[in-house]
């Protein structure tokens, strides 16, 4: 279950940028998730409640946004992966390499100062 350690890092990170920021309330934040980065949502939703039970972002709204897949292959395909299992091209059915979809990002945050 990394969901628990992505949340923990997600949730230090937007403390760190709240206190930068003077922030008294956080009202949101919005993270970008890779399909490809294999995260639960639920799961990252339940920890990060959790996790916000005894700080600044209690309370705050956590939104995710899905990334789909993006993959290239040298025969020249670029698009959606398919088979995420194997990443092979529906062109040729090499591997293709993701160019899209594999992050995890923490994009905003609304903030009240």
């Amino acid at each position: 279950m990394h969901e628990l350690s992505i949340a923990t890092d997600l949730i230090n990170t937007a403390l760190e940028t709240a206190k930068q920021n003077n922030a008294r309330e956080v009202i949101s934040i919005t993270v970008e998730i890779g399909e490809l980065a294999l995260i639960n949502p639920e799961q990252l939703q339940f920890m990060y409640q959790v996790l916000t039970e005894e700080n600044l972002l209690k309370g705050s709204e956590l939104i995710i946004i899905n990334v789909p897949a993006v993959a290239e292959c040298q025969c020249g395909y670029k698009g959606p992966v398919p088979d995420k299992t194997t990443c092979a091209c529906p062109n040729c059915g090499l591997t293709m390499r993701a160019v899209e979809g594999r992050d995890i990002c923490l994009k905003t945050m609304e903030i009240e100062v």
